[in-house]
């Protein structure tokens, strides 16, 4: 099976411009292919019509107005549709943002791309739709009058959309905002998901850190749930699962690009956190 990579098209309207915003129905020939693909950029997409699923990862969501859809650069997507859906895309670059924000680790602070145990996606009310839809237009028409030397509407325009996504995701989910943030669990959660395929240990992050091991399993204990080597462990169970399923690689490479030295290591290792074998994850059997 072959997923798909799509880099954001930077020179779209001429000069670089890392954000924007599409009508779903234009992307009919992408979403009728019903092909697993990565982004390499945010992703949040505005329901208003259509029927059937869009899946993210190993979970798929109902298509149906009002819907918005959170993905976060790397993650498994593909429609699975009966009616072609209707909507907005609005999709940028983190950069985009961090040139804008004093705050680089804004974007680990938006709940719905860091997401924890709740599912990325809101269901919103009809004067929410319309005031999603509103900016979303916005958005749209200050794309369209895009000046080189004069980003800062639209800077100002998505970090309006984010922060006030991010509200009504905590709302919905009673998550806690920004005030559980954390820089140490911010860059660590970063960090992790830029060096997780050749670092498993909880010593390298903690010295990128400029902390103590023990610090940072605290951190993670009191922000996370979980201590660090397990958060570590789940994001490399995350991308294992993700292969499995959607590549035909052979299992002793999956395990090489994970960084195990041994396949057998591997086998017993994906086993003792999921219960199954990969062989077994791949082919759809339970334990």
């Amino acid at each position: 099976m072959i997923v798909k990579k799509y880099d954001f098209f930077k020179t779209k309207y001429g000069d670089e411009l890392l954000i924007d915003l599409i009508h779903l129905e234009t992307l009919e020939k992408y979403i009728m292919e019903d092909c697993p693909h990565r982004l390499t950029y945010y992703d949040i997409t505005l329901l208003t019509g259509g029927k059937g699923y869009f899946h993210i990862d190993q979970s798929r969501y109902s298509i149906q107005k009002g819907t918005i859809l959170f993905s976060s650069p790397g993650q498994i997507r593909y429609w699975n549709i009966e009616t072609l859906p209707g909507g907005y895309v609005l999709i940028f670059e983190e950069e985009f943002l961090s040139r804008f924000l004093n705050d680089q680790q804004f974007i680990n602070t938006l709940k719905y791309f860091n997401t924890g145990s709740n599912p990325p996606k809101i269901d919103l009310a009809a004067t929410d739709i319309q005031y999603v839809t509103n900016l979303m237009e916005n958005i749209k028409q200050e794309i369209e009058t895009f000046s080189r030397n004069d980003k800062h509407i639209l800077q100002a325009l998505l970090y309006q959309a984010l922060a006030w996504l991010n509200r009504k995701y905590t709302a919905t989910y009673k998550t806690a905002g920004t005030e559980n943030y954390n820089k140490y669990i911010s860059q660590f959660s970063g960090l992790v998901n830029k060096e997780f395929k050749s670092q498993h240990s909880v010593t390298y992050y903690a010295e990128n850190l400029n902390i103590t091991s023990g610090h940072l399993n605290d951190l993670c204990k009191s922000h996370l749930g979980i201590n660090a080597k397990t958060y570590i462990q789940s994001r490399i169970i995350l991308e294992a699962k993700r292969l499995l399923l959607y590549t035909d690689l052979q299992i002793e490479v999956i395990a090489s690009q994970l960084s195990f030295e041994e396949t057998s290591y591997f086998i017993r290792w994906f086993r003792q956190f999921t219960g199954i074998t990969p062989l077994s994850f791949r082919h759809g059997k339970n334990p």
